[in-house]
């Protein structure tokens, strides 16, 4: 039960975050302020294969193991580009919650 309300939180947020990154304006220009205006069509859509994959886990946990890791590296390297451009806690809050969820959704793929 666990197991699924994670994918489902994991995978509700990444869909929602990478069709965000996607076609927002805003979040056009805050590429340009991390400095990497180029990875952000890469970064919505490993995202988007991101959450289909933690979701596609619940049949092939191996893929799903592989998601959500990905999905936790991708958000700790986030934490670091705020972290390096000194952005406030609160913006680097919704990161760290989903790189703590998918690390856990990583090791509970690992074991089933």
């Amino acid at each position: 039960m666990g197991l699924i309300v994670l994918v489902a939180a994991s995978a509700t947020a990444f869909l929602y975050y990478g069709s965000r990154v996607l076609s927002q304006p805003r979040l056009q220009e805050e590429f340009v302020r991390y400095g990497m205006p180029d990875v952000r069509i890469l970064v919505g859509v490993l995202e988007i294969l991101g959450a289909i994959g933690v979701v596609v886990g619940l049949g092939i946990p191996q893929l799903g193991a592989a998601a959500a890791g990905g999905l936790t590296v991708l958000m700790l390297l986030g934490l670091a580009v705020r972290a390096r451009l000194r952005d406030p806690l609160s913006q680097m809050l919704p990161a760290a919650l989903l790189a703590v969820v998918n690390g856990v959704l990583f090791a509970l793929f690992l074991t089933s």
